[in-house]
């Protein structure tokens, strides 16, 4: 086993664990609830529905952007205590340990740079022509949704990194090691969706939006349920 003394800044990996919560319940309620992302809206509505959505929602989508963005480093904050555990499965600087960490850093671009195209749109609605509020919907829906790969780097990386622990409790249950690659490989249906306005593989489809993002949203909940517990182990000196 790998036996690691320095940096034990416990408290520090409890927060930095916790950010991943953190992210997700902010993500929800100002990304989807006040945002009015969950659902999307259709691919195939027209572009005066979307332009009425910033139109009579600015104030709400401004809010939602703004405390979506504010927080989205949240979640590679959450990555680097992954990291931190994985250090005490594989040795320091493993490969898998570094995907796994620039993954989860990774994947706050997309979040933030999509959010910003929900933010503009909402920044002067009424100056801006409908089709261009469209174009905005359509870039921002686009980015966040094809660029899945770099999440799906760290949840692979996650995985295949914590079978390879070898103590007669793992830090993450096996079955969790496979989900979490399971969860990765899934995001590769996300390539469907620039194919479809309608239906179940366009953004606001049963596949594409709600599968995923259900899929999504219960990860981060089961990895920090086990993290917690294996800070904890390695706190009590059951990490070696």
């Amino acid at each position: 086993m790998v036996q690691l003394t320095t940096d034990n800044s416990y408290g520090t990996w409890k927060f930095c664990a916790w950010n991943g919560m953190i992210f997700m319940v902010v993500f929800m309620i100002f990304w989807g609830g006040l945002g009015h992302n969950i659902p999307p809206y259709g691919g195939d509505l027209p572009a005066s529905t979307i332009a009425d959505y910033f139109r009579d929602n600015r104030n709400m989508v401004r809010l939602g952007m703004v405390i979506s963005m504010t927080f989205a480093v949240s979640y590679a904050v959450w990555g680097i205590s992954i990291g931190k555990v994985m250090d005490h499965i594989l040795g320091r600087d493993h490969i898998l340990t570094n995907l796994q960490v620039w993954g989860a850093g990774l994947t706050v671009v997309p979040i933030l740079v999509s959010s910003s195209f929900w933010l503009t749109g909402a920044y002067r609605p009424e100056a801006l022509p409908d089709e261009i509020l469209q174009l905005m919907y359509d870039m921002a829906w686009l980015l966040i949704d094809l660029a899945y790969s770099v999440t799906s780097v760290q949840m692979i990386a996650l995985g295949f990194g914590c079978l390879r622990d070898k103590r007669a409790q793992p830090f993450f249950p096996k079955w969790v090691c496979w989900y979490s690659i399971w969860v990765g490989f899934m995001f590769v249906a996300e390539c469907l969706m620039p194919f479809f306005k309608s239906g179940a593989f366009s953004r606001q489809g049963v596949l594409n939006f709600w599968i995923e993002f259900v899929i999504f949203f219960i990860y981060a909940p089961i990895i920090t349920w086990y993290l917690l517990k294996a800070i904890n182990r390695i706190q009590r000196g059951e990490g070696a």
